[in-house]
């Protein structure tokens, strides 16, 4: 009897520390997280962003900060005519629904976008997927999405070259990238089409 009571008495004090680790666990994960988002969402910090912001619309001389629909920012020049002319949207994947998550959590990245719906460049911001050829930081994935229309499929498989051993990761970012930009494009035209 008293063997039966020390295991249950080990038994006890076993699941009470276990209890007491996955209660700080969850307390850290809830409390961090929301901080560790928003390193890589949209904000009113331009000079923050600048560097992807060239890379993603290369052609822009400035750039502002839009919180209207879904926070992102537009990419300006200089035209012939000395007016200011719209490159393209920059805006993060990471601040479109549903969230997508590669092999070992999300991937963010900033996608510009033309005007007319045409996907300009994108600039990886954020991922932690294993590095070299298991990963979607190669730039030959990333300059397959250039030029492409938010109407073209986007798939893996289809239109899209998978990096060999990546599946998910793979999927995770064209899926990213394709909602992302087709639900930024539906915002701009609606838009454009109230402004009118």
């Amino acid at each position: 009897m008293s063997a039966r009571m020390g295991r249950r008495a080990t038994t006890t004090a076993r699941l009470r520390r276990d209890l007491a680790t996955a209660t700080l666990t969850l307390f850290i994960a809830i409390t961090s997280a929301p901080a560790f988002a928003q390193r890589w969402r949209a904000t009113d910090d331009v000079p923050r962003y600048e560097d992807y912001l060239r890379e993603a619309l290369p052609g822009a001389e400035t750039f502002r900060w839009i919180n209207r629909g879904t926070p992102h920012y537009r990419g300006y020049k200089i035209g012939p005519n000395g007016e200011e002319e719209l490159v393209g949207l920059g805006f993060f994947t990471v601040d479109f629904a549903p969230k997508v998550r590669g092999y070992k959590g999300e991937i963010w990245m900033l996608v510009g976008m033309d005007p007319g719906g045409a996907l300009i460049d994108i600039s990886m911001v954020y991922h932690n997927e294993p590095f070299g050829y298991f990963s979607v930081d190669l730039p030959k994935f990333l300059a397959q999405f250039r030029g492409k229309s938010v109407l073209a499929p986007m798939t893996v498989g289809n239109d899209i070259d998978a990096v060999s051993r990546a599946t998910i990761t793979n999927n995770s970012a064209v899926r990213a990238i394709r909602e992302s930009a087709r639900r930024m494009a539906r915002e701009f035209i609606a838009e454009r089409a109230s402004d009118q």
